[in-house]
């Protein structure tokens, strides 16, 4: 029996909920923003505005060496390396972390150890956005991290 390819397409974030997203995203004008995994389709990237730049693997920048200071980065990392691309990020980023996640991904993110280092680092949750697409199984969470704490989560 001969395995039919997988529908890549399914795994990419639609382009109206990345502009939803974005719009709730408190980037501001002249700000520089970093999509971490632009993936094939550059959904996050093309629809960014100004300073703009991005990193994917698989045309040769790797986001895991990305050492350079950038206000912003946003994206939809993959669910199974999220908090290694929120480590990357605390370390690059200067105002904000914007990421979709699934479940596993938020609850990796919302341990009291992890918490503590984002804080330490001086990031805050700030937004959780509770989005859904019916390609993909349950619920999906918008987390924007900024350095401005509103104190809504305690741990």
């Amino acid at each position: 029996m001969k395995n039919s390819p997988k529908n890549i397409t399914f795994h990419y974030t639609d382009e109206r909920m990345v502009r939803d997203l974005l719009a709730i995203t408190p980037i501001k004008k002249g700000e520089s923003v970093l999509d971490a995994g632009s993936g094939k389709n550059k959904v996050w990237f093309n629809n960014l505005s100004g300073e703009k730049y991005e990193c994917e693997i698989e045309d040769g920048c790797d986001f895991y060496l990305w050492n350079a200071k950038i206000d912003w980065v946003i994206g939809n990392p993959p669910y199974h390396q999220s908090w290694k691309f929120t480590e990357q990020a605390l370390k690059i980023a200067e105002k904000g972390i914007a990421w979709l996640v699934n479940n596993q991904a938020l609850n990796s993110h919302l341990t009291p150890a992890r918490l503590d280092k984002m804080k330490n680092l001086g990031f805050y949750l700030n937004k959780i956005h509770v989005v859904a697409d019916k390609r993909w199984f349950g619920r999906y969470y918008y987390l924007i991290f900024t350095k401005e704490t509103n104190n809504f989560l305690s741990w």
